[in-house]
């Protein structure tokens, strides 16, 4: 599913459209990143966690980025 600028999970290449694929977003903050991260099979150590509650705190458009970055980091099965 696209937002008509580029796809819901990424490349964004405006603001505009890193909102517009939050939009479809179900989670916010350390929930989204954590998610990401499991979609991507990422394991996490406490640390790991630790830093994702502090990038939890950013705006919401930089969060759904980041988690954004991590799933398509994970490659295809992400």
């Amino acid at each position: 599913m696209t937002n008509g600028g580029g796809s819901v999970t990424g490349p964004f290449e405006t603001l505009a459209d890193a909102r517009s694929a939050r939009a479809f977003g179900r989670v916010r903050g350390t929930d989204t990143l954590l998610l990401a991260c499991a979609e991507a099979g990422v394991a996490l150590g406490r640390f790991d966690t630790r830093v994702l509650d502090e990038l939890a705190v950013l705006d919401g458009d930089s969060v759904w980025v980041l988690a954004s970055i991590i799933r398509r980091a994970g490659g295809p099965h992400a």
